[in-house]
């Protein structure tokens, strides 16, 4: 599958399946995966090369999908093993959850897994 558009909150592929992350906010807190950096790789890390990250094939899977990064993040890992870094933010003062997950869908939820121990806190 390949990327077809990149929000803040999610991202669309040419399949049809979506990626997004889920937190429950509060009024005082943000936690969330940023989407959005996606939209600056313009670089292969493996060859140096120019890239669209739309030109990329990722796995249907989560678990192939995945490759979280303590207190950081996580990698999307391309077919060929490319990685594209997603970092994921906690910013609040300490008195709210920093529970956030990642879920693949398409007409309903295919995949769901909890990545709150990739995200950074900046409390």
């Amino acid at each position: 599958m390949k990327i077809k558009k990149i929000n803040e909150e999610n991202i669309i592929f040419d399949n049809g399946y979506k990626l997004e992350y889920y937190h429950k906010q509060d009024c005082c807190e943000w936690v969330y995966a940023d989407f959005a950096v996606l939209k600056s790789y313009n670089v292969s890390t493996k060859t140096g090369k120019r890239i669209k990250i739309e030109d990329i094939d990722f796995c249907e899977s989560l678990e192939e999908l995945i490759l979280g990064i303590e207190n950081m993040g996580f990698n999307m890992i391309s077919k060929i093993g490319e990685k594209f870094f997603v970092p994921c933010y906690n910013e609040q003062n300490g008195y709210y959850s920093d529970k956030l997950e990642l879920i693949l869908y398409e007409e309903k939820i295919r995949e769901k897994i909890d990545i709150s121990e990739f995200v950074e806190d900046k409390i």
